[in-house]
């Protein structure tokens, strides 16, 4: 609707910029419109507001409407249109939507999109939703419950797409909500909209619905008052598997709200940041969802699929008639998108390909079941990449090719200071390794911290050698490294470090750092990593972990061409750093 753009660009010029503040404003002008007609609308808003009596207009137009329905419908339009805002630009904005048809406004306009900001509800990301109703078409169904709806969009797609005959929306948001019922005014498909806290109980009158879908915040915290109710409301077996004096996520909490509304085929999505498929708070809601086998399949989509957010996240889909399955199968999109100005979003070829993985059977290259045995042996971790492995050539877990597999010293900011040396005259034969000297070409920097040791017993058995493979054990990213001495001195590896030692008899360092980089690598590390925001390694779970082992000729072919472009790389950043360098003397040079 490129009258939007029009408009923005005149109330810019005015200094209102805020997109979202003024598509609710279109969006409350239309609503009057259509109740009272685009002629007196016209009229109204000529003869009142020109001369700024805004409760002129507002009582004119009451005047008008006869219904109670349509009264209240008016009222809630009206709390749309800033009370700041002049008379002329109420109406400069309403001579230019009276060219377009405002039933279509109501009902097309995307209030809230992807360009709006992180306040916006996830149900206004149009290509997750298009993907959640592609398997909502799959499975079927006339009742379908949304929470939470934000502004009834999706609701009103499933209409648009299926034989939805009944459909309930839950908002926390009292804009959402308004927004919301006025679209389900107009709609042909009448829906309804329900507002309460985040924490509201299952459905009134214990009403079960065919499909859920939950686009609830992500990440949320909360105290452990807010959720008493829905708790207290829930009716689950006298074995009730939970602790709930601990913190679960909400994610996970609205999804067992869920449970209770849904019909014995029904069926439930909700989106989810990955964290709960495998931290340790949540293992209790995990084992209860797997060992009930609610679990039907696992989607994992690409970081930043979500605008606004760093948070990986994944749909989840649950059936409660799930029995003639044992295992739960795993998709991984976290490849299959778009790259846009903005950010990452799913083409219709996505979204295809995606829906065709959902509905395939069998291993494919980008899905695969999981037995729940196997689930079970893995302490209920559902994160994809403990299971989700590329075929490995003679597979050998890297402890038995390795010589040591260490952590760094656990050094604290106090014994640093008081270890450094900041005296560049005198000289040491010790250095420090920290997360920051790990380059992310693949080595580790030339230029290391200088540090002055007088206990040399307590730090040598820290100390790397050349050929070590050093890994982040805790970080916001994977980052790896080979190490090469660029002088007399022992390097001490830091406490966030791992030094992977390897026999090299049987494995080249050079190749593990090749297969580490490639693909097959990146997908066992995610195997054994834990957490989030910050990603964990431990030299337990890399003494387990599997590698491809191949005949060492192989190896050496690998690990040459791998240090024939370490060193191209080292080379080029040294010119990149010799021209940056120059250009802040060319001004003199010349000038000479």
């Amino acid at each position: 609707m490129n009258f939007r753009f029009e408009i923005q660009d005149m109330l810019r010029s005015k200094g209102i910029g805020n997109s979202l503040e003024i598509n609710k404003a279109i969006f409350g002008i239309a609503t009057i419109g259509l109740l009272i007609g685009k002629e007196k609308l016209d009229t109204f808003i000529h003869d009142t507001l020109i001369m700024e009596e805004r409760t002129c207009f507002i009582q004119e137009v009451f005047s008008d409407i006869s219904k109670e329905e349509d009264n209240n419908i008016a009222r809630l339009a009206f709390m749309l249109i800033p009370n700041t805002w002049s008379g002329e630009i109420i109406t400069r904005i309403t001579d230019i939507i009276l060219e377009f048809d405002l039933k279509h406004i109501i009902l097309d306009l995307n209030i809230c999109d992807y360009t709006m900001g992180k306040d916006c509800p996830l149900s206004s990301v149009s290509w997750i939703n298009e993907l959640v109703i592609e398997i909502l078409k799959i499975h079927g169904g006339k009742t379908l419950y949304n929470v939470d709806c934000g502004t009834g969009d999706f609701i009103l797609e499933v209409f648009n797409n299926s034989n939805l005959e009944r459909a309930i929306g839950h908002t926390y948001s009292e804009e959402n909500f308004i927004i919301s019922k006025i679209k389900a005014f107009f709609s042909v498909n009448k829906f309804d909209v329900v507002k309460s806290n985040f924490f509201t109980p299952a459905l009134e009158n214990n009403e079960k619905v065919d499909m859920i879908y939950n686009s609830y915040p992500l990440m949320l915290k909360y105290e452990r008052e807010e959720i008493a109710s829905m708790i207290d409301s829930w009716d689950f077996p006298i074995s009730f598997p939970f602790d709930f004096e601990k913190k679960y996520s909400a994610n996970l909490l609205w999804i067992l709200n869920s449970l209770q509304s849904i019909k014995l085929d029904g069926i439930v999505i909700a989106l989810i940041p990955n964290g709960v498929l495998f931290n340790s708070i949540d293992t209790d809601i995990r084992k209860y969802l797997v060992e009930n086998n609610y679990i039907n399949t696992i989607i994992s989509l690409p970081t930043g699929i979500l605008p606004f957010t760093g948070v990986a996240s994944s749909l989840i889909i649950l059936k409660k008639n799930n029995n003639h399955h044992h295992s739960i199968k795993m998709i991984d999109a976290t490849e299959i998108s778009c790259i846009q100005r903005r950010g990452k979003i799913f083409t219709q070829e996505d979204i295809a390909y995606i829906v065709d993985l959902y509905k395939s059977e069998g291993h494919t290259e980008k899905s695969f079941d999981v037995t729940l045995d196997e689930i079970v042996k893995n302490d209920f971790y559902l994160g994809i990449g403990r299971y989700y492995t590329y075929s490995l050539i003679n597979p050998c877990t890297l402890g038995n090719v390795s010589r040591n597999i260490f952590r760094g010293y656990q050094i604290n900011a106090k014994e640093l200071d008081q270890i450094s040396i900041e005296n560049e005259e005198e000289d040491s034969e010790y250095r420090i390794i920290n997360i920051s000297d790990i380059r992310a070409e693949g080595f580790v920097s030339r230029v290391l911290k200088a540090v002055r040791i007088e206990d040399t017993r307590k730090f040598n058995k820290y100390c790397v050698k050349d050929g070590d493979i050093i890994i982040t054990a805790k970080n916001t990213t994977i980052k790896s490294a080979i190490y090469r001495s660029h002088g007399n001195y022992k390097a001490i590896l830091t406490g966030n470090l791992i030094a992977i030692r390897v026999n090299e008899t049987k494995l080249n360092p050079y190749y593990l750092k090749a297969f580490l980089d490639s693909q097959q690598g990146e997908s066992v590390i995610k195997s054994i990593q834990t957490g989030t925001s910050i990603i964990t390694l431990n030299p337990n779970s890399l003494k387990e972990m599997k590698i491809s082992l191949l005949d060492m000729s192989l190896q050496v072919e690998i690990a040459e061409e791998y240090m024939k472009n370490l060193n191209i790389i080292e080379d080029l950043l040294d010119r990149y750093n010799e021209a940056i360098d120059y250009s802040t003397k060319i001004f003199d040079t010349v000038t000479k």
